[in-house]
């Protein structure tokens, strides 16, 4: 009977031994998946934060050049950002990835977090790009007129007073440029035209 009880307290143990590295595990996968969200950044250019992935939402701070950061989320090109004064979403080719205070030559400030525990790099100039689609056939067929943009886009029109009056504002006088004349074409010759 004593040893079907410590038989059974053995079981017990090992199973709650294994329970525990398991749960442990679990926090650690847990740690770093944090760890690879909050990556570092630097802001590149002076920005205009908002509170959503959009350009049409609200404005909840500017971020100066030079600030740093954390990356907290992506989505499209956008990127969700936190520094020391504020929380919100830029567009990612505003941003410098890598560590926030990195020595010069010490391998810092290109890549991500696990990429500088696991395999130390050198600095690595990084390009970011948003690809922009044109239009295709579909796009074409269910192209509407809109009257209203129209006259928007009428509204930006400057007349020629307004131009020369900007022109001369700036600094820049007209200058009278004639065309370059041909002296003589080939084909011309053969059909016989004349030249201008």
């Amino acid at each position: 009977m004593g040893r079907r009880i410590l038989g059974g307290l053995a079981v017990v143990q090992r199973a709650t031994r294994r329970a525990v590295r398991h749960w442990l595990i679990a926090c650690l996968l847990a740690a770093t998946a944090q760890v690879a969200l909050a990556e570092p950044v630097t802001i590149e250019r002076d920005s205009v934060v908002r509170a959503e992935p959009r350009t049409d939402s609200a404005v909840v701070a500017n971020f100066a050049k030079g600030a740093a950061g954390e990356a907290l989320a992506r989505q499209g090109a956008w990127v969700q950002v936190r520094t020391a004064t504020a929380t919100g979403w830029l567009y990612s080719f505003n941003l410098r990835f890598g560590a926030m205070a990195a020595s010069p030559g010490d391998g810092g400030g290109a890549g991500s977090v696990l990429g500088r525990v696991f395999a130390p790099r050198q600095k690595v100039n990084v390009t970011a790009t948003i690809g922009i689609r044109g239009l295709d056939e579909e796009d074409l067929k269910q192209a509407r007129l809109d009257d209203g943009q129209l006259q928007a886009l009428d509204g930006f029109a400057a007349s020629r007073e307004q131009a020369e009056a900007h022109a001369q504002g700036a600094g820049l006088q007209a200058a009278r440029i004639d065309y370059l004349r041909q002296t003589s074409a080939p084909a011309e010759q053969e059909t016989g035209g004349a030249t201008p």
